[in-house]
């Protein structure tokens, strides 16, 4: 049997979700900042974390894979970043029913799959585990064009409260990252263009900004933070 990567006291953060956008720069962040860090995506390419796990973490098989991979390799989990999400804009008359349960798939059961194989060793390490939410997730509010990941993300918010419920007499904490509009591969510069138009600061995010939130909360400095849903967008829908 190999030894793990690492022994030593480091904490250990597996990204899920993390082969490129906002999750490739947590990844390098969480690195910068000391963590050994375990990348996943389901594509080959080759991720930023120190271990790179190709897995489809909304498949059990596919969150065992994660999971297992850090506790091999490092013996241990300090943090638990669910950033797996499709998105795209389709109206309720439009969409097939592939595609509805791909948005509640990898929006909320990838979470739930990975949160449930994690809590062991999270447990173990007084943990933390953050889940990525969207914009409106604090409101009830309507949009015909993306419905189904509207409601998918706010059955996310009610996850991620009961589960910081649940675990905090155990030690655990659970908090929800909201970006609002970021500049990734997800938008066009026409598109990033109108949404900074939106956005009380009137510009869009950057990935660092929504890295940044996940290091604070992830932190020390956020040690009675618990069940909390962070806003990272600018005043956008405040």
């Amino acid at each position: 049997m190999k030894a793990p990567l690492s022994t030593s006291s480091r904490r250990v953060a597996l990204v899920t979700g993390s082969n490129r956008g906002i999750g490739e720069t947590v990844v390098r962040e969480l690195r910068k900042a000391g963590y050994a860090t375990v990348s996943n995506g389901r594509s080959a390419r080759k991720g930023p974390g120190d271990l790179h796990v190709r897995a489809d973490v909304a498949t059990p098989s596919g969150a065992r894979k994660a999971v297992a991979a850090a506790r091999k390799s490092f013996g241990r989990l300090d943090l638990l970043v669910c950033g797996v999400g499709h998105f795209f804009y389709t109206p309720v008359s439009e969409m097939d029913v592939e595609a509805w349960d791909g948005l509640l798939t990898s929006n909320l059961k990838s979470t739930w799959l990975c949160c449930r194989e994690a809590l062991p060793l999270l447990r173990k390490a007084r943990g933390v585990v953050i889940t990525v939410g969207g914009p409106v997730t604090q409101t009830v509010r309507g949009n015909p064009r993306a419905v189904g990941y509207q409601m998918a993300k706010t059955a996310l918010t009610v996850f991620t409260k009961s589960l910081a419920q649940a675990e905090a007499p155990r030690g655990l904490r659970v908090n929800m990252v909201n970006p609002g509009f970021i500049r990734t591969y997800a938008y066009s510069r026409k598109e990033i263009a109108e949404a900074a138009a939106r956005v009380p600061a009137r510009r869009t995010g950057d990935p660092a900004d929504i890295a940044a939130a996940v290091l604070w909360l992830a932190s020390d400095a956020a040690a009675y933070v618990n069940g909390a849903v962070v806003d990272v967008g600018g005043g956008l829908w405040v």
